[in-house]
C-alpha cells in the first residue's frame, strides 16, 4: 500500500484508490476515487485529502474534521454524504458521495460559451433543491437533541453540484458555523467568498441562516441573469458593494425578467436579515409560486435538459474509465473553463472584474455598516 504522494502508479489512501484530482482548495484536495475490496464494485467517490501543509495547524485539523462529523449528521438527497473518515499515515481525508456532473460555476460558464442562458424554469429547480438541503441542515438537531444552528457561510455556484441524472447537492460545509464546532473564529475575523457573503457576514457579526438565504439569492441571480450580482475590483470592494446592496435589479440586464422572481431575488438579498425570507423553505414556496404563475415544470427533467444542452450527453461512469490513465499528479489539476465575460453594463460601484471567484477571504479589514438603504433591498 503506498501513500498518496507516492511517485508509484497504484495510489492508494487507505482502502481507496485515488484515480485523479478534481479540483483543489485553499485547505484541501479532491480526488475521484474508488474502493477496494469485496462487494465495492466501481462506484466511484469523492475524497477529499486536507492539504499537508495545513495538517500540522490543530486548528486546520478541527476544522475539517468538524465537517465530516457535521455532515454525517446530515441525511438528505440534496446534500452529499459523507462515507468515511479516517486518518493514514498523517493524511487526514474524507470519503464521500461522487456526483457525476458539474459544479454551477462550471455549468454557468458552459451555457454561456455556447451563447445561451439557463431557462428559467432549471435555475428555479436547481436553486428549489439547494434550498431544500439547506433547509434540512438549518433545522438538524444534534444528538442532544438541541438545535445545531447550521449556517454554511459558503453557499455559492461552485459548492452547489448539479449531476447528469438531474440530482443536486449542496457540498463542503468546511467553514460552517454551528454549535458543535471546536473552533471558532476569533472575533473580526471574516470567512467567506465576498460576492455570496451577506451583509452581516461581511462586517464580521453573528450570521443565522439568514445569511445563507442571502447567499442563495446571489446564486439565483447570477443564474438567471447570466452576470455577477456584486463586483469590485479587490474582496474589500465586493465586500462593500455587498454592505451597500450595491447591484443592478435583474430586470436592468434581461428584459423579459419576471418581475415575480424579482421580488423573490430583493427579498433574498435584503441588507436586514429581518427582511428576508425568513427560511430555506420560505424561499422555496415563493419560487414554486412563480413556477406555477409560469406554467413552468421546475424538476429533474428540466435540469437533465439543460446539463444535456450545455455539458454534453453523460459518459460512462468516470471510475470505469481510468484502467489505462497515466498518473496524474497531484498539482495537475483539471482546469475549469475560463470564466464568462459580464456584461458591459456595471454597478455604479462596481469596477472591470470578475467576482465569481473561488478563493476564501481571511481578511481582518473592517467596512462600514449600512449608512443607506438601497431602493433594491426589499
Amino acid at each position: 500500500m503506498t501513500g498518496v504522494g507516492s511517485p508509484q502508479r497504484q495510489r492508494w489512501l487507505g482502502s481507496y484508490e485515488l484515480l485523479r484530482p478534481l479540483a483543489r482548495g485553499g485547505m484541501a484536495d479532491l480526488y475521484l476515487a474508488r474502493r477496494a475490496g469485496p462487494g465495492c464494485g466501481e462506484r466511484p467517490v469523492a475524497v477529499k485529502v486536507l492539504d499537508p501543509s495545513r495538517a500540522a495547524d490543530p486548528d486546520a485539523r478541527a476544522m475539517f474534521l468538524d465537517e465530516a462529523r457535521l455532515v454525517a449528521m446530515l441525511n438528505h438527497h440534496n446534500i452529499a454524504s459523507v462515507l468515511d473518515v479516517d486518518v493514514v499515515d498523517g493524511h487526514h481525508y474524507l470519503a464521500m458521495e461522487y456526483v457525476h456532473g458539474a459544479d454551477l460555476r462550471e455549468v454557468l460558464a458552459a451555457a454561456q460559451g455556447t451563447g445561451t442562458r439557463i431557462p428559467l424554469e432549471a435555475a428555479l429547480a436547481i436553486v428549489c433543491a439547494a434550498a431544500a438541503g439547506l433547509d434540512h441542515a438549518h433545522r438538524r438537531c444534534g444528538p442532544d437533541g438541541k438545535p445545531l444552528e447550521l449556517v454554511h457561510r459558503d453557499v455559492s455556484l461552485s459548492n452547489i453540484m448539479v449531476g447528469y441524472d438531474g440530482s443536486v447537492k449542496v457540498v463542503d460545509f468546511g467553514i460552517a458555523s454551528t454549535t458543535i464546532a471546536s473552533v471558532q473564529a476569533p472575533p473580526g475575523v471574516v470567512r467567506g467568498k465576498p460576492s455570496y457573503m451577506s451583509p452581516e457576514q461581511c462586517l464580521g457579526h453573528e450570521v443565522d441562516l439568514r445569511s445563507d438565504i442571502f447567499a442563495l439569492g446571489v446564486v439565483l441571480y447570477e443564474l438567471t441573469t447570466g452576470a455577477p450580482c456584486f463586483h469590485g475590483r479587490t474582496d474589500f470592494d465586493r465586500m462593500l458593494a455587498v454592505v451597500s446592496s450595491d447591484y443592478l435589479a435583474p430586470s436592468d440586464l434581461v428584459a423579459s425578467y419576471p418581475p415575480a422572481l424579482e421580488r423573490v431575488i430583493r427579498t433574498a438579498l435584503a441588507q436586514v436579515p429581518e427582511r428576508r425570507f425568513a427560511s430555506a423553505a420560505a424561499m422555496i414556496e415563493a419560487l414554486e409560486r412563480v413556477a406555477v404563475d409560469h406554467g413552468w415544470v421546475a424538476g429533474p427533467g428540466s435540469i437533465q435538459r439543460l446539463m444535456s444542452a450545455v455539458m454534453g450527453e453523460p459518459t460512462q461512469p468516470a471510475v470505469l474509465q481510468f484502467d489505462d490513465a497515466p498518473v496524474t499528479e497531484p498539482q495537475a489539476l483539471i482546469g475549469l473553463p475560463s470564466t464568462p465575460t459580464r456584461p458591459a453594463r456595471r454597478l455604479a460601484r462596481g469596477t472591470d472584474v470578475d467576482c465569481l471567484d473561488d478563493e476564501p477571504t481571511r481578511g481582518r479589514g473592517r467596512l462600514r455598516s449600512p449608512c443607506r438603504r438601497s431602493p433594491l433591498a426589499a
